[in-house]
């Protein structure tokens, strides 16, 4: 083939053929295929007039002898001023012309009209570029940003020739990679890209041609990808993903000595902006490019004898950041890949907290992506309601690589970090907001901790994290590692992931604090505790109570080496001093009431307590727990109504039981409160509802399993928290969580039964904030409903089963009980707070 195409006759039979092929046929067989022919002849060189000419020529019908023979005279001059057009353009670009009709030559001249979209819009585009002046809309964009930058890099021009020659060594290193990828993809065929490389005699032609062939060699990439992936039986991605990567880095590897270490860097950031902005890439093959262009560092920091950064790092760190900064300032807009972007950041490293500027930009993409709530300074969100209904529709795939940016960039002058954090983890994003909170540690301290806590093995345990972290008291208390480090932590405890809130609390101890440490521990250590017991493995239990031991003894000497009243510290649901017991005797009650006496026995013994099943002993102790925890029969409670005991509620399955128990529900008070528990599944295992008088409970399982019941759901809790029934108040504690899991739930109809928007439920938490300020923190976010319950009614809520079972079915009245004390609780302590708050703003 490069043989043939060597001689003038070569190129002149291809062409000939070409135009043979391009021929309509007699009017008789198929008109239609004239039309075809004749559209796809014109988009190749994009004359106005004559597209004109063709859209007169479709509309004519062929009706008479007469008429087609015109129509067949015109589309022969048409076919005529083409061919003319090619041969010019041919002769004196042999290599651009062959590189658009490639595939055709390798194909029967009968089957070209098979080709598909995608390899008709390549050759389209290849013949486009013909033209040196024509450049499509993408090669525009790119040439702008490399223009951009590099004449705010040389504005004198002094530097034309070094800048000249780095980019024409850029070009033949991407014109390579596109050559090897072409390569792959047609191994019969052209072994080399024949994209025009004119080599710019000026800087302005130079960064045009290397953006022409950047595009060219992104689309090379993709046609490569999409091969690959057809090719394998699996349709996986992984054999693409290697073949990519061999070309990049026979391609681009740095042995080549050569080629200058500017030329690698520059051939790479171009690259990496066209991948960017190319609106022909799907999602997923901008990753694997850029995963192969992009690496986590390009080259190692180059400086002078003085010690200060060379000509090549200054060019290339300068340019990257400028290219960089437009990208960013231009990704919402045009809807550019900011994953993309984000791997520009990492591997040319030029984001840092002291470029204002920069910061600035990537605060914007925050706004954009994650709403205005993370946003310093935005009139928009000076009455932001941050109650659990205010959910954001926040797309994952921009959410991922803008975190990146966060970490990387440090914008923490311009974002509500804590605020970005907690979003972060409610999307389950919890790598990436954990990199965002070891990015303000570092911001901080130099002593920082590499170990990925999201990441850390199920097996091991998070010792060996907590050791190497300990209080600074030579640190303030209120740096932006303090916030973000504490929203990580309790946003963890809130979903009730006990063992992720354990690792981030022993890995970020110095700025989450004792407090939360211990909190997550013990709690980590209840939820260990309740699995093992019921997988018949008692033997672990005594690992968990000597890991609580040893952390109230950590606690204790730091907050006394902090100065600390440990009489005001506040540790979660059980106070710090009590924590040992507490733990020994929440082990001895599950075992106990899984009939493990035996193993209750043993333990007992080691820790040197009295284990009785005798009957009245057990009555004695449960007379001092009710002298703590609030009980159902409490007054005040809905088990005493006018001194008459009520039986706990049971658990309803049944569409007719709902129906007819919501009515009771509704008739008893005007505030509703709720409260969900749930499994390892995304739905709500329990539902709990209750007035200060009356308390349900709600199978949420089997009655979304069938029609009727997901019908009474919907005419029950979806009017309810669509605030659609005579109840005034829908309220919950930290229900934010509680919301996303009821919108999960299973549902057997088409239409969920719960409200997907306008929820009209409330956050119980920042109410109590505003009765009593000084009392679980900014907002309320360091409150716990047990310790709420203490203040306001004078008990507390027995959490210990919180961490059970709640797939088991039946239930057990220990569970029954907590499940309706904890929505009763909601409803009783706003009755309370309502009133504070109207005496004071009555006053």
């Amino acid at each position: 083939m490069k043989v043939f195409a060597s001689s003038r006759e070569g190129r002149l039979e291809i062409l000939i053929n070409i135009f043979l092929f391009s021929l309509p046929s007699p009017p008789a067989t198929r008109p239609p295929r004239h039309r075809s022919a004749l559209r796809c002849s014109l988009q190749f060189r994009n004359v106005v007039s004559v597209q004109l000419v063709a859209i007169f020529v479709e509309r004519i019908l062929l009706t008479t002898s007469v008429v087609r023979m015109l129509t067949l005279a015109v589309i022969l001059e048409l076919h005529a001023t083409i061919f003319l057009l090619l041969i010019r353009s041919g002769l004196s670009r042999p290599r651009a012309l062959l590189s658009s009709f490639a595939l055709a030559q390798r194909r029967p001249l009968n089957q070209l009209g098979k080709l598909n979209r995608y390899n008709w819009s390549c050759s389209l585009r290849n013949m486009t570029s013909l033209n040196n002046n024509a450049m499509t809309r993408d090669e525009t964009r790119v040439c702008d940003i490399l223009t951009k930058s590099i004449e705010s890099y040389n504005v004198d021009g002094t530097e034309n020739e070094f800048i000249i020659d780095t980019i024409e060594q850029s070009s033949a290193l991407i014109q390579r990679i596109g050559s090897e990828a072409l390569a792959h993809t047609k191994p019969n065929g052209i072994e080399e890209n024949y994209l025009a490389t004119d080599h710019g005699v000026d800087l302005s032609s130079s960064i045009r041609q290397l953006s022409k062939q950047s595009l060219s060699t992104s689309r090379n990439l993709k046609l490569l990808i999409d091969q690959m992936k057809n090719s394998s039986s699996k349709k996986t991605s992984g054999n693409a993903w290697r073949t990519l990567q061999s070309i990049v880095d026979s391609s681009l590897g740095l042995k080549n000595t050569n080629v200058e270490t500017a030329a690698l860097a520059f051939a790479r950031l171009s690259l990496g902006i066209v991948i960017s902005t190319d609106t022909d890439v799907s999602i997923a093959q901008q990753k694997m490019i850029a995963s192969a262009i992009l690496p986590n560092s390009i080259y190692e920091r180059e400086t002078d004898k003085s010690g200060k950064d060379s000509r090549r790092e200054r060019l290339i760190k300068f340019v990257a950041r400028d290219c960089l900064l437009y990208l960013l300032r231009t990704a919402i807009e045009e809807d550019d890949s900011i994953d993309c972007i984000a791997r520009i950041e990492t591997a040319f490293g030029v984001g840092n907290e002291e470029d204002e500027e920069l910061c600035s930009a990537v605060a914007t993409v925050v706004k954009d992506v994650f709403g205005s709530g993370c946003y310093y300074n935005d009139p928009e969100n000076d009455d932001e309601n941050e109650s659990c209904v205010s959910e954001l529709d926040i797309n994952k795939d921009k959410a991922s690589p803008t975190m990146a940016l966060v970490a990387q960039c440090r914008p923490w002058k311009f974002i509500k970090t804590d605020q970005l954090v907690r979003i972060a983890a409610a999307l389950d994003l919890w790598y990436s907001a954990e990199l965002v909170c070891d990015a303000s540690v570092a911001s901080v301290t130099s002593h920082t901790n590499n170990v990925m806590a999201t990441n850390y093995p199920k097996l091991e345990s998070s010792d060996s994290i907590s050791k190497q972290s300990s209080i600074d008291s030579s640190l303030r208390q209120d740096t932006i590692a303090h916030l973000a480090t504490k929203a990580l932590i309790d946003t963890a405890l809130d979903l009730r992931l006990y063992r992720r809130a354990d690792l981030f609390a022993s890995k970020f101890y110095t700025f989450g604090g004792p407090e939360r440490f211990a909190e997550a521990r013990f709690l980590h250590a209840c939820d260990t505790i309740t699995k093992v017991v019921k997988r018949k493995q008692p033997q672990i239990i005594e690992k968990q109570i000597a890991r609580i031991d040893e952390c109230v003894e950590r606690v204790r000497v730091d907050l006394n080496l902090s100065d600390v009243d440990e009489q005001k510290i506040e540790i979660g649901e059980v106070p710090i001093e009590t924590m040992p017991q507490y733990i020994r005797d929440f082990a001895l009650r599950r075992l106990r009431s899984s009939n493990m006496s035996v193993a209750a026995l043993r333990l007992a013994n080691l820790w040197g307590m009295n284990y009785e099943e005798d009957p009245v002993v057990l009555a004695e102790e449960e007379k001092r727990r009710q002298l703590t925890y609030v009980q159902w029969t409490d007054v005040g409670s809905p088990g005493n109504n006018a001194g008459k005991s009520q039986p706990l509620p049971d658990l309803l399955s049944e569409a007719e039981e709902l129906v007819e128990e919501f009515k009771v529900l509704l008739q008893s008070g005007g505030t509703v409160g709720f409260d969900a528990e749930w499994g390892e599944d995304d739905g709500v295992a329990v539902l709990q509802l209750s007035t200060v008088s009356h308390s349900i409970l709600l199978d949420i399982p089997a009655l979304s399993s069938n029609d009727k019941g997901c019908k009474a759901l919907q005419a029950t809790v979806g009017q309810l928290f669509a605030g659609l029934t005579r109840a005034r108040y829908v309220i919950g504690f930290g229900c934010k969580e509680d919301i996303k899991r009821l919108r999960k739930s299973p549902c057997s109809r088409s239409v969920h039964w719960f409200p997907r928007n306008n929820c009209a439920a409330r956050d119980l938490r920042p109410l109590i904030a505003e009765a009593s300020p000084n009392f679980g923190g900014k907002g309320g976010q360091h409150l716990g409903l047990s310790r709420s319950t203490e203040s306001f009614l004078g008990k507390q809520l027995d959490k210990a089963e919180q961490c059970s079972d709640w797939c088991q079915r039946p239930l057990s009245i220990e569970q029954r009980e907590y499940a309706a004390l904890d929505a009763w609780a909601c409803a009783a302590i706003y009755a309370k707070v309502s009133k504070i708050i109207d005496e004071r703003y009555k006053a």
